[in-house]
């Protein structure tokens, strides 16, 4: 070989390696940048799910404990109805704000167990507000709740790539609350 096809088959394997080390480092940082972008949106999606889940079980804890003071059989602290309803609709209008967050980031079936969940809460709303007052109702509609946030979260789970395993069910009522809601004869000191 000449001098000069030498040189030219160097400068072609130069060229050709700087080549091929612009498209591998551009595919690396590509797949980089899909990774960290799934990450931060996993974050959000993450952030928000929960802040709504949270929203969903401050609207409900509240309602069940306005509908203990209405006497609906339930182990919650009493909440007197004039000052529950006015924090019950802050709760609401906290929640529909956390569900436009939902709308927004979460898949079709997120969206749809949240929904779910959320048309449990407002059926214990209208209970705590006295336009429902049924207790086998009361009490339905607080499994119907259990399972609606059971399956919530299921979905947020799958959205997510949790592959842990299902969430285990729950034991209801758990042991300890088995027995009479009578206070034991503890004397105060």
């Amino acid at each position: 070989m000449t001098s000069w096809t030498v040189q030219l088959l160097t400068i072609l394997g130069v060229v050709a390696g700087a080549v091929l080390s612009f498209v591998f480092t551009r595919l690396a940082d590509r797949a980089r940048w899909h990774r960290e972008d799934a990450l931060r949106w996993d974050t959000r999606r993450l952030d928000c799910y929960g802040e709504f889940a949270a929203s969903v079980k401050h609207h409900i804890t509240i309602s069940q404990r306005i509908c203990a003071g209405l006497g609906l059989p339930s182990s919650d602290q009493p909440l007197e109805a004039g000052a529950g309803l006015a924090m019950l609709a802050d709760a609401e209008q906290e929640l529909g704000v956390k569900w436009e967050h939902v709308l927004m980031l979460g898949t079709p079936e997120a969206i749809e167990a949240a929904r779910d969940w959320r048309h449990i809460a407002w059926h214990l709303e209208w209970m705590a507000r006295g336009l429902r007052c049924d207790p086998a109702e009361y009490t339905q509609a607080n499994i119907d709740s259990g399972e609606a946030r059971r399956r919530f979260y299921s979905a947020v789970r799958a959205d997510l790539g949790i592959a842990s395993g299902p969430i285990p069910d729950p034991v209801w009522p758990p042991a300890w609350q088995q027995t009479s809601l009578q206070p034991p004869d503890c004397p105060i000191t």
